[in-house]
């Protein structure tokens, strides 16, 4: 596996693609770090190596819910849909107006060949007003014509 370059960017550039506000900016370095062990971790298919990880920063979060999301996209990237889909459904229904987790779940779905997908972003084109999520949900979108 080659070494990807990290530095504080890297999550917060992510983070920002998820509709996640640049939390970890107060956080040192090592625990930045840490976070984005979790993460690849997840992505590359290292999932327990990765759980303790993330298990371990989300117990010392106030509110792990932004790094949760990271996580459940992480997971979805490196192929469990599955995780990142039981994630996703319980932040949605806990935090019902975040539109930018419900275009994430959406595309969790589609990866898991649910067919929820189609619906869940048919409801955020509808209702929601935000550029960026629309956006992203219409990303989502063509991928999924790709996929046909």
């Amino acid at each position: 596996m080659s070494a990807l370059p990290l530095d504080a960017s890297t999550f917060s550039a992510a983070a920002g693609a998820a509709g996640v506000t640049d939390a970890t900016a107060s956080y040192p370095l090592v625990y930045r770090n840490l976070m984005a062990v979790g993460l690849l971790g997840a992505v590359y298919r290292s999932r327990d190596d990765a759980a303790v990880v993330s298990a371990a920063v989300e117990l010392t979060m106030a509110d792990p819910s932004p790094f949760r999301i990271c996580r459940a996209i992480a997971h979805s990237i490196g192929g469990d849909a599955e995780y990142a889909s039981a994630t996703l459904v319980q932040h949605v229904e806990d935090h019902p107006q975040d539109e930018g987790a419900k275009v994430a779940l959406a595309t969790a779905f589609l990866l898991a060949r649910d067919a929820r997908w189609k619906g869940v972003l048919d409801e955020v084109l509808a209702t929601s007003a935000d550029h960026n999520v629309r956006q992203a949900a219409n990303g989502v979108l063509e991928y999924a014509a790709t996929l046909q």
